[in-house]
């Protein structure tokens, strides 16, 4: 049912509609198999459920605005997903180091993380509580009505791809440090987005993998199985295997 309130973004009093913080394309599985994505808490394994599309907010956007936002999403799309493939690795002395972009639109791409991280930080759905960082809300905004990606260094983008993703399982945004600099953390069907919410500059291990204005965008390899990540994943789904 459509709603007449205040769209978060124009502020006008419209029709508002199912809009979706994390793109429905990006709960696709993580792995080969017919099931659709599980939604997990990183941290307590609360409202697992299965979802092919993902979690929307039917409070935040007007049409509009949803397809104006919409516009980067699939251009997110097809950098990540469609157009993303072994292709895109680097190898060393014959071992997989990296992915890496050689071609993109910084703008475009740069601002679809703009926008997931103040629709997240928007969004009153239990999924999104844990972007908790209300004083960025006014510029993240603004930076969208603008159409302004703003520097490398502005809330810098580094993405992970996990190197062999099986486990069908989409975990909840958050908050995390990298030498004390301040990030939120997204989980986007096999990557994992680092959005940087510090003025600080990110730490220099990071500087390599920001997100430019000129390509490459060098994408950092990450082991499912032997990660932080991979290990909470796999104690949620004993966990719920033995509750059922």
């Amino acid at each position: 049912m459509l709603r007449i309130m205040n769209c978060k973004l124009c502020g006008e009093n419209k029709k508002l509609i199912k809009a979706h913080i994390i793109p429905a394309a990006f709960f696709r599985p993580l792995s080969t198999t017919n099931k659709a994505p599980e939604i997990f808490s990183n941290t307590n394994g609360v409202f697992p459920k299965r979802s092919p599309t993902g979690i929307y907010d039917k409070d935040i956007l007007c049409e509009q605005c949803d397809r104006c936002i919409g516009l980067w999403d699939d251009y997110a799309n097809k950098i990540l997903i469609q157009n993303f493939s072994e292709k895109c690795a680097v190898y060393h002395k014959g071992i997989k180091v990296a992915y890496k972009i050689d071609n993109y639109d910084y703008k475009k791409l740069k601002l679809f993380f703009i926008s997931l991280l103040w629709r997240a930080l928007i969004s009153e759905r239990e999924f999104y509580k844990r972007i908790n960082i209300s004083s960025h809300e006014q510029n993240l905004k603004d930076m969208i009505i603008n159409k302004n990606p703003g520097g490398s260094y502005n809330y810098a983008v580094a993405l992970a791809k996990f190197s062999d993703p099986k486990i069908a399982v989409m975990l909840d945004p958050h908050k995390t440090r990298f030498d004390g600099i301040n990030y939120c953390q997204f989980y986007l069907t096999g990557f994992v987005a680092y959005i940087k919410t510090d003025k600080r500059n990110p730490p220099d291990f990071l500087k390599e993998f920001c997100l430019k204005e000129r390509p490459p965008f060098w994408i950092i390899l990450r082991d499912l199985n032997n990660s932080k990540d991979g290990k909470i994943i796999k104690d949620i789904i004993l966990k719920a295997t033995r509750k059922g």
